[in-house]
């Protein structure tokens, strides 16, 4: 927080927030790997609320995964991890 004068700012918020759908390249040859597409970068409240948006239609829309990320992190996923193994 800065202090100028009398008042007192608080500091700017500088954390990039994004949210990225990605498709196959190859359906019928998932190491060809994916095309990523970012559908919003932004503030977190408003990258949250795409996120579920796109999450909520990945499925219809094709996407093999969406993520949230912030400041290049992976915060979220979609599909989330299950455990499960084969």
């Amino acid at each position: 927080m800065t202090i100028s004068g009398a008042h007192a700012t608080p500091p700017e918020n500088t954390e990039q927030w994004e949210v990225v759908a990605a498709t196959l390249l190859d359906r019928g040859d998932p190491a060809q790997g994916v095309d990523e597409v970012t559908v919003t970068r932004g503030a977190e409240e408003e990258a949250r609320r795409v996120f579920a948006d796109t999450t909520g239609r990945a499925a219809e829309a094709g996407y093999e995964f969406v993520t949230l990320r912030c400041d290049g992190r992976d915060i979220e996923k979609w599909p989330q991890a299950t455990g499960w193994t084969v």
